[in-house]
């Protein structure tokens, strides 16, 4: 919370920063955006009350703040830990409001309840490992509509979870972790696997795991199959690639997409504001994985 000198000197610069010298203006922007959130209550009293010129340059500064709150947002979630982890839907709504700053906060869970609400009479009875992904899978992608986005792969709305859910089409990485959040509420132990090029899902069973492909449509796929899926991306395929894809591994494999995708359309602002969240996730500074879209 602002201290009173802080709340005087933040007043005082926002009767400033519709200043006609562009220089005291600039100025005015860099410092209330320094500030950050101690800012954000008195820009938005002139967003309501001031003139046009004001309430404009108020919203401009508020949006350039939204990053750094996001970030310390990241900071929390990363040191909140149940069972040894953090929990991946808080994060994908934290990288959703990243995108789509004015969406409602809980669209993607009751979206999810929704979806998990309709298919819970389909899998209430208990049925073997691969039934169970059959029967999810043919819920998701043939009933709801939910599909691989070929023509239009990289876009960032196939990573934004709340894009995806409204479009129903996704990448390899959002469509799995679709199908471990409904999973989950459905009481199935699904979870990501982290194949290299192109992530998939496995009901995680010690007697029968059933590996699957979300992106197409569900297919289940023997260790075989994987094993070609990351050769055919370029990668020798290890054993080790069809284990759980930890909750960091994948947040972070989703904004590295975005990273990628946003250098490619020289967004470079966006790219840097995903690379500090990373940071932040990860716990190292010097983290640098590689960006290839999943």
């Amino acid at each position: 919370m602002a201290s009173e000198p802080e709340k005087s000197q933040i007043s005082h610069l926002i009767r400033l920063i519709d200043d006609r010298d562009e220089f005291v203006r600039n100025r005015v922007r860099d410092q209330l955006i320094q500030l950050g959130e101690d800012a954000i209550p008195f820009l938005e009293i002139a967003v309501r009350t001031e003139k046009p010129e004001v309430k404009s340059l108020a919203q401009e500064v508020i949006r350039a703040i939204f990053p750094k709150q996001l970030l310390g947002q990241f900071r929390k979630l990363a040191t909140t830990l149940t069972g040894g982890q953090w929990d991946l839907e808080a994060g994908v709504v934290l990288l959703s409001k990243f995108g789509y700053p004015d969406e409602e906060t809980d669209i993607i869970c009751r979206t999810l309840d929704q979806l998990a609400a309709e298919a819970f009479d389909l899998i209430r009875d208990e049925k073997s490992p691969e039934q169970a992904v059959q029967i999810l899978t043919r819920f998701l992608f043939y009933e709801k509509g939910f599909e691989g986005n070929r023509t239009d792969f990289l876009s960032p709305d196939n990573t934004y979870f709340s894009r995806m859910l409204e479009n129903r089409k996704g990448i390899p990485i959002t469509l799995s972790t679709l199908c471990v959040f409904v999973g989950q509420r459905l009481g199935l132990p699904i979870v990501g696997v982290g194949l290299p090029g192109h992530y998939i899902a496995k009901y995680d069973s010690l007697t029968q795991p059933v590996y699957f492909d979300p992106f197409d449509k569900g297919r289940i796929l023997s260790p075989e199959d994987c094993s070609s899926l990351a050769e055919k991306m370029g990668y020798h395929f290890e054993e080790h690639y069809l284990g759980t894809a930890t909750n960091t591994e994948t947040l972070v494999r989703m904004m590295n997409n975005l990273v990628m995708t946003y250098n490619k359309s020289s967004q470079l602002e966006k790219a840097g504001h995903l690379a500090e969240f990373i940071k932040a996730l990860s716990g190292d500074p010097r983290s640098n994985s590689p960006i290839r879209p999943h």
